[in-house]
């Protein structure tokens, strides 16, 4: 995964997620979101389809572990913790 700065922003933070099942990096999904948002996305549907449109950009950008990208339901879970 790359090291940019907006996902280094929140590397510190903890997370509440259990142990298991966690597939993503909680600071590269907020660093996302928070760009999903800055985008003008409101609502889980939104950062979802935002992400599903700048794919392989974000993917060539953020060097994610095995190429993937939250998912609709990761996006709910990680937002709503």
């Amino acid at each position: 995964m790359s090291t940019l700065a907006i996902v280094e922003a929140f590397v510190n933070l903890p997370d509440p997620r259990r142990s298991e099942g966690r597939r993503h990096d909680q600071a590269l999904c907020l660093a996302l979101f928070t760009l999903a948002i800055s985008a003008g996305c409101q609502g889980f549907l939104a950062i979802q389809d935002w992400l599903s449109s700048y794919r392989s950009e974000l993917i060539e950008l953020f060097q994610p572990p095995k190429s993937r990208l939250p998912s609709y339901s990761t996006i709910r879970r990680v937002l709503l913790n």
